[in-house]
C-alpha cells in the first residue's frame, strides 16, 4: 500500500512511522529540502521537495496509483486544495484525507464530498474531544473512553507495592473484583498482548478496559490518584482549542468555566459568545494574577495557549498552589511530554497524537467507529461493528483461534444496551461493536481479521 502525505512536519513524521511499521510505503511532499531531507534521514521514505499543489509533484510522488493521500502541511487552504487536485486528477486515489484547523471552514458537509476530500480532521476539534473526556469522566492520565461500546480505556505503571507486582493476569482477575480485561502490557518499552499465565513485574506498564459504570471504583482500587468532582474548572488561552472545548459543553457547565487570556480583544470575543464564561484578562505568567483571582481555589486548570512551555509551567504552577488537577496541551513538541508527566502534570494531551489516531481511524475502513493507541502507538484498540460478511459472524469465541494476536475485550450488543466482557461463550452476532486490542506489530493480522470475508 502507497500513502502519499503532504507535509513534513511533526504530524507527518508521526503518522509516517505508524505506517511504515505497518510495511506500508511512505512518500512526502513538502517545499522545504530541510525537511525532506530530515524525513528521509529519520525513516524509511521516500520524500519529493515541491508545492503540495503543483500536479507534476504529485504525479512523481506516486498519486496515480496511491491508496491513500493525507495532507497534512500547516496550511488549510493547501490541504484542501491539494486533496482537490488529487481527487479530480487521480482518480485511481482511494482515500484523501486533509486537517483542516480553521474553524472558518467548518460546516454542514465538509466531512464529506468537499473537492473530492473522503475525510476532513481537525486537530483543534480532537484535541477538545479530549477536553470534554476528561471533564465528564474525572480521568486524567492515559485514558479513552469508547462511547459506542461504553467501555473506558486506561494504563497504570506497575510498582512493588501495587497488587500486580508478581501476579499472573489470570490472578489479577481473580483478586480484583469488577469488570475489566488487562488488554496490553509495555515492558523494557515493548508493548506485548498477555495471556492468563503472564506474570506482571514491577516496572511493567498495564493497560486495562473497564466497563464505564465501574471504572471510577476500578481506577481509584489501582491508583493513589483519585478522581475527584470538577465543578470550578480554569481555562487558560482564548485559542480555538479552547472555543471548540467550550462549545462541547452545556450552559450550566459553562457557567463554572473561567477564561484566562491576555488578549484584550481575544476576551471580548469570548465574553461576547459565552456569556455565561466569566472572562479575565490577565497574564497566566503573573504570580500577582493568581492570588488576585483566587485561580488555584479551582478543581481544574487546563491550558490551551499555542505555547508548551508556558501550559506546561502552567499546570505544573497550579498544584503547586493547590488546584486539585491540572492538564497541559502540547501542540507542537510531543518531546515535552515525559517532562511534563514528570512535573506531577495530571494529563497531557497532545494535538499530534490527536489527529494521527483520528487519520488512522480512517484509514483502517468505515466499521471502524474509533480508534485510540497506547504506549506511544505500539497498542491499538479499535470500534468495530460487526457485519454479515465479517469472518467469524455466528462464531463462539471460544471456537477462534487469534494466535495470541489479538483480544476481544467488550462488546456492545446491536439489540439493547448491554455491554459486556465477553467469556467463552459469547456469540459474535451481526450489529455488534467488538473492542479489539492489538500490539501495533501485530497490524498485518488485524488487517486480515477485519478484510477477510466468510466463505
Amino acid at each position: 500500500m502507497r500513502v502519499v502525505i503532504l507535509g513534513a512536519g511533526r504530524r507527518g513524521l508521526r503518522l509516517a512511522q505508524h505506517l511504515i511499521e505497518e510495511k506500508k510505503s511512505v512518500v512526502f511532499i513538502d517545499n522545504s529540502s530541510e525537511r525532506c531531507s530530515a524525513a528521509t534521514a529519520k525513516l524509511d521514505c521516500m520524500a519529493v521537495c515541491g508545492s503540495s499543489t503543483d500536479i507534476e509533484m504529485l504525479r512523481e510522488a506516486g498519486c496515480d496509483n496511491a491508496e491513500a493521500v493525507i495532507a497534512v502541511t500547516d496550511n488549510d487552504e493547501t490541504n484542501l486544495v491539494a486533496c482537490g487536485i488529487i481527487a479530480s486528477s487521480f482518480r485511481n486515489v482511494g482515500m484523501t484525507i486533509a486537517a483542516i484547523r480553521s474553524i472558518n471552514y467548518l460546516g454542514t458537509g465538509l466531512d464529506s464530498d468537499i473537492l473530492g476530500i473522503s475525510h476532513i480532521v481537525n486537530p483543534e476539534q480532537e484535541a477538545a474531544g479530549k477536553i470534554e473526556r476528561i471533564i465528564e469522566t474525572g480521568l486524567f492520565r492515559d485514558f479513552e473512553y469508547f462511547p459506542y461500546a461504553g467501555f473506558m480505556m486506561f494504563s497504570r505503571k506497575v510498582t512493588k507495592e501495587s497488587i500486580f507486582d508478581g501476579r499472573t493476569i489470570a490472578e489479577i482477575r481473580r483478586e480484583i473484583p469488577g469488570r475489566f480485561v488487562v488488554i496490553g502490557i509495555r515492558r523494557r518499552g515493548k508493548a506485548l498482548t498477555p495471556s492468563g499465565d503472564t506474570v506482571v513485574h514491577d516496572g511493567d506498564e498495564i493497560a486495562m478496559i473497564v466497563d464505564d459504570d465501574e471504572s471510577s471504583d476500578i481506577y481509584s482500587r489501582l491508583s493513589d490518584v483519585r478522581n475527584v468532582p470538577i465543578n470550578k474548572i480554569i481555562l487558560v488561552g482564548g485559542t480555538r482549542i479552547a472555543r471548540f472545548a467550550l462549545l462541547s459543553m452545556s450552559e450550566s457547565r459553562r457557567r463554572n468555566v473561567i477564561l484566562v487570556e491576555k488578549d484584550l480583544s481575544v476576551c471580548e470575543r469570548f465574553a461576547r459568545d459565552f456569556p455565561e464564561v466569566i472572562v479575565l484578562n490577565g497574564a497566566i505568567s503573573d504570580e500577582s494574577f493568581w492570588e488576585e483571582e483566587r485561580l488555584y481555589q479551582s478543581d481544574l486548570l487546563i491550558s490551551v495557549t499555542d505555547n508548551d512551555e508556558l501550559n506546561i509551567i502552567a499546570a505544573s504552577y497550579a498544584k503547586r498552589l493547590g488546584t486539585k488537577r491540572a492538564v497541559a496541551l502540547i501542540k507542537t513538541n510531543n518531546s515535552y511530554i515525559p517532562l511534563a508527566e514528570a512535573m506531577d502534570i495530571d494529563g497531557v494531551i497532545s494535538t499530534t497524537n490527536a489527529t494521527v489516531d483520528a487519520i488512522v481511524r480512517y484509514l483502517r475502513g468505515d466499521r471502524i467507529q474509533s480508534l485510540h493507541t497506547l504506549f506511544d502507538g505500539q497498542l491499538e484498540v479499535y470500534e468495530y461493528e460487526v457485519t454479515e460478511s465479517f469472518r467469524y459472524t455466528g462464531m463462539k469465541l471460544k471456537d477462534i483461534d487469534f494466535r495470541g494476536k489479538l483480544i476481544i475485550a467488550g462488546v456492545k450488543r446491536a439489540k439493547g444496551k448491554d455491554n459486556f466482557i465477553p467469556d467463552g461463550n459469547y456469540q459474535i452476532e451481526v450489529g455488534d461493536t467488538l473492542l479489539l486490542s492489538a500490539v501495533h506489530s501485530n497490524y498485518a493480522y488485524v488487517e486480515k481479521l477485519l478484510t477477510e470475508r466468510r466463505a
